[in-house]
């Protein structure tokens, strides 16, 4: 059980309640991890209830990663309401969140089902990961290959990890052997990157009231997301004057179109677009590997493609 304010702060988050306590249906999440689980549950021969505690573990600690991004980045909304941390303040923010994290962790260290130990490892692997990535997101440096290089390494822990979990979770429940494990993990690699870099699109030219979030937030804070770090390294005048412009002070909306116009320019919108697409093409070649069945692997690469493109 959770320290009753904290819990009052999770189920603010997870959209169980309203900022009085009153119950809520508004500001829920997608519950992606937990039906990538389910499917390929459903495509090993597993029954839901075989999967449904680690399901809800993961969202549970992906949803632990949101409360402290929210923080980090000074996000003011979430799921077009305000964020927790606006809320009920940070301090309690980051302890619900890490009261998150430890009731997920709880809940697959409890389970006692086949393949528990190696479930369990995979979990505590992943959200380490993911630590390190956002760890790791912050010390970002432009230049040229070796800040995509650092942004790939990023991403592959702080947004793959936990999908690379989901998928592999039902195969290592299920006995199933190495490669299948291996055909999953590297799905749930390609999706993560594929996603991340979608998202960072999304950040300067998206929808909000598809996001949820204001645009252009991450070039407010100068955030090297994926299109940036492209456009900086690009040799080319909309590069330089990228390049000169980045380190302005003003966050005006005038500024910020500049910002977004020019990294267009430069060819960070199309390169990642571009990227994006190839890292999912990769996830539905290596689901493909895995022998799932015909039903599951069709509805994983619809599902896939409805995660990065935010298909209705």
């Amino acid at each position: 059980m959770l320290e009753p304010s904290l819990a009052r702060i999770c189920g603010y988050h997870l959209g169980f309640i309203d900022e009085h306590g009153d119950p809520s249906r508004g500001g829920d999440g997608k519950l992606t991890r937990a039906s990538l689980m389910m499917a390929v549950a459903d495509g090993v021969g597993l029954r839901p209830e075989d999967v449904q505690s680690q399901a809800a573990a993961v969202e549970l600690l992906h949803n632990a990663t949101l409360l402290h991004d929210d923080i980090a980045d000074t996000d003011e909304l979430r799921r077009s309401r305000p964020a927790a941390w606006k809320v009920f303040g940070a301090s309690l923010a980051i302890h619900a969140g890490n009261a998150l994290q430890i009731l997920g962790l709880r809940i697959v260290v409890d389970d006692s089902g086949p393949g528990h130990k190696e479930i369990a490892s995979s979990f505590t692997e992943a959200i380490g990961l993911v630590h390190a990535g956002q760890a790791r997101e912050l010390t970002l440096q432009p230049g040229s290959d070796a800040g995509i290089a650092a942004y790939e390494q990023m991403v592959k822990e702080k947004a793959s990890a936990l999908l690379e979990c989901s998928l592999g979770t039902p195969a290592m429940r299920a006995g199933k052997p190495e490669h299948v494990l291996a055909a999953l993990r590297g799905a749930g690699r390609h999706l993560g990157i594929a996603l991340q870099i979608s998202n960072d699109v999304e950040d300067i030219w998206g929808d909000p009231a598809v996001t949820g979030k204001p645009i252009r937030g991450d070039i407010e804070r100068r955030n090297l997301t994926f299109p940036v770090l492209v456009a900086l390294s690009a040799d080319s005048p909309a590069g330089d004057r990228l390049s000169r412009l980045w380190h302005a002070d003003s966050v005006t909306a005038e500024h910020l179109q500049a910002l977004a116009d020019l990294i267009d320019e430069a060819g960070g919108r199309h390169t990642a677009q571009r990227l994006s697409r190839s890292h999912l093409d990769s996830a539905v070649e290596h689901l493909g590997r895995a022998g799932l069945s015909p039903t599951a692997t069709a509805e994983l690469t619809t599902l896939f493609d409805r995660i990065v493109n935010r298909a209705a």
